[in-house]
C-alpha cells in the first residue's frame, strides 16, 4: 500500500466531525490516564479512612471511595491497567489470528475447510463463557493482569482469524502474487514480503474491532470476581467495588469511563473500516 492510500484514509477521516469527535474523545481518556497518576497529589493506593466515602469536594473532586482513596487518581490508575491488559490481549489475539487466517488461507484446499469449520465451531461458543473456564483452568488463587489477559485474548482471536483469511484468500489471486510463484517463491517468503505488510488495513481494523469488546469484557470479569486482584485497579473492579459496597457513584464513574472509551473506539473503527476500503477511495484526493 503506497504512501497515497494511507493519504486518502486519513483525509477521509478528517472530513468527519463525528469521527474527530470521538478520536478527540478516545485521546482524552487515554491521556488522563496516563497523565493524571503523574501529576495527583494522591497515589491510587492511599489510604485513609478518615475520608472514607465522601463525596466530590475541592480536594477530591469524585470523592473517595471505602477506603478513603481520591477516586479521581484510582480511574485513571484503573485506566492504566486496563489498557495493559487490552495491550496485552490484542497481542495475543493478533499473533493468534495471523497465524490461524494465514495457515489456513495458504495451506490448501482440505486444511483451509477443515481450519475454517474448527473455527466455526469456536464462533458458536459464547466469549466470556471461555475465559472464565481458562481462568478456571490455570486454578490460581488469585487473577493478576497477565491472567486474565491472557484469558481475553484466547476467547477473541476468531474474527481476526477469519478477516486475515478472507483479505489473504483475495490477495492470493493478485497478479504479483502469482509472478512469485511462478519464479519459485514459498508461500512463507509471499506472506512475509506482500501479503501480510498488503493486509495492513485489515489487521488494524480487526484490532480495534475487538479493542472494546476486550475492555467490557475485563469489566464483566471483575464483576463476576475474576478480575485482577485488589489493590490493583481497573475501570472494572472499581465499578464492582462500588457495586458491592454499595457506592452507585463510583460504579457510575467507572461504567462512564468503559462506556466512553467503548463507545469511541466503536466510532473509530467503523469509520476507519470505510476509509482504508480502496473501493470506497475511488475519485478521492488527498487534502491539500
Amino acid at each position: 500500500m503506497n504512501s497515497r492510500y494511507w493519504l486518502l484514509a486519513g483525509a477521509t477521516l478528517a472530513r468527519r466531525r463525528t469521527t474527530m469527535a470521538a478520536a478527540a474523545l478516545f485521546g482524552l481518556v487515554i491521556f488522563y490516564a496516563v497523565a493524571w497518576p503523574m501529576l495527583s497529589p494522591y497515589g491510587a493506593d492511599d489510604v485513609d479512612f478518615s475520608l472514607s466515602r465522601q463525596g466530590p469536594s475541592p480536594r477530591h473532586p469524585l470523592g473517595t471511595d471505602q477506603f478513603g482513596r481520591d477516586l479521581l487518581t484510582r480511574l485513571a490508575a484503573g485506566g492504566r491497567t486496563t489498557f495493559l491488559i487490552v495491550a496485552a490481549a490484542l497481542a495475543i489475539i493478533f499473533v493468534l489470528g495471523v497465524v490461524y487466517g494465514a495457515t489456513s488461507a495458504l495451506g490448501g484446499r482440505r486444511v483451509d475447510m477443515l481450519m475454517m469449520r474448527v473455527l466455526d465451531g469456536f464462533f458458536a461458543l459464547p466469549r466470556l463463557p471461555i475465559a472464565i473456564v481458562i481462568l478456571a483452568a490455570l486454578k490460581l488463587s488469585a487473577q493478576n493482569v497477565q491472567t486474565v489477559a491472557f484469558a481475553l485474548g484466547v476467547a477473541g482471536w476468531m474474527l481476526t482469524a477469519r478477516l486475515v483469511r478472507g483479505q489473504l484468500m483475495s490477495l492470493k489471486q493478485q497478479d504479483y502474487v502469482r509472478a512469485a510463484r511462478a519464479v519459485g517463491a514459498s508461500w512463507r517468503a509471499i506472506a512475509r514480503r506482500h501479503l501480510v505488510p498488503n493486509s495492513a488495513g485489515v489487521l488494524a481494523v480487526a484490532l480495534l474491532l475487538e479493542l472494546p469488546t476486550v475492555v467490557i469484557g475485563e469489566a464483566f470479569l471483575a464483576v463476576l470476581g475474576l478480575g485482577p486482584e485488589p489493590p490493583t485497579a481497573t475501570w472494572g473492579n472499581i465499578a464492582e467495588e462500588g457495586l458491592h459496597f454499595g457506592r452507585l457513584w463510583q460504579m457510575s464513574l467507572a461504567t462512564a469511563m468503559i462506556v466512553l472509551f467503548a463507545l469511541s473506539a466503536n466510532i473509530l473503527v467503523d469509520a476507519l473500516g470505510e476509509a482504508l476500503d480502496p473501493r470506497t477511495q475511488v475519485g478521492r484526493r488527498p487534502a491539500q
